[in-house]
C-alpha cells in the first residue's frame, strides 16, 4: 500500500506556486496572513465548519475543560437530560434507530481517546475484525450499526466503565 501523502504548507505552497500564481503572489505580497487562507482563496481546501473546529476542540480538551464545558451549556439553558438506559450499568442508550446516541459517541470517543485507541482497536476487542469500518463511520458519519455490533458495543462501554 502506497505511502499516503503529506498534505502540509509547504505541500500547498507548492500547489499555489504551480496553479494559482497570482494567488501565490498574493500570498508573497502580504494579501494572505497564512498559506492555509491563501489555499483556501484559490479554492484548493475547503474552510473548516464551525462544527468542525468545535469537534476539534472538544477531543482535545482535558476532562475537566469538557465537564466546565458542559456546565456551561446547563447554565445557559441547553439541555442535556439523555433517554433512560435499556441496559444495566450505563446511564444513557447506546443507539436509537441503530444510530448512535450522541452521549454514546461522547463516551465511545472519550473512552478512544483516553486509551489512545482507534476504532480498529475497539472493534477487536469486541471480537470483529480490525478492519471493519463499521463503528468509526458510525462515530464520524452517524451511519446505522448490526444490532449484534450494538449489543457488543454495550457490553465494551460497560467492560471500560471505570476508563
Amino acid at each position: 500500500m502506497p505511502k499516503k501523502q503529506k498534505r502540509d504548507s509547504a505541500y500547498y505552497e507548492e500547489r499555489l506556486k504551480n496553479e494559482s500564481p497570482l494567488v501565490y503572489a498574493d500570498l508573497r505580497a502580504g494579501k494572505h496572513e497564512t498559506i492555509t487562507e491563501a489555499a483556501i482563496a484559490a479554492g484548493l481546501k475547503k474552510p473548516r465548519t464551525r462544527l468542525q473546529e468545535m469537534k476539534n476542540a472538544w477531543v482535545k480538551a482535558s476532562s475537566s475543560e469538557q465537564g466546565d464545558f458542559l456546565l456551561w451549556l446547563t447554565r445557559t439553558g441547553v439541555s442535556l437530560s439523555l433517554a433512560p438506559s435499556p441496559t444495566p450499568g450505563l446511564p444513557f442508550t447506546v443507539a436509537v434507530d441503530r444510530r448512535l446516541s450522541p452521549a454514546a459517541v461522547l463516551r465511545i470517543s472519550e473512552v478512544i481517546a483516553k486509551r489512545h485507541l482507534q476504532p480498529g482497536d475497539v472493534m477487536a476487542e469486541m471480537g470483529y475484525p480490525k478492519l471493519n469500518a463499521s463503528l468509526g463511520r458510525a462515530l464520524h458519519r452517524g451511519d446505522r450499526l448490526q444490532p449484534d455490533l450494538i449489543t457488543a458495543l454495550q457490553k465494551w462501554l460497560t467492560a471500560n466503565a471505570s476508563v
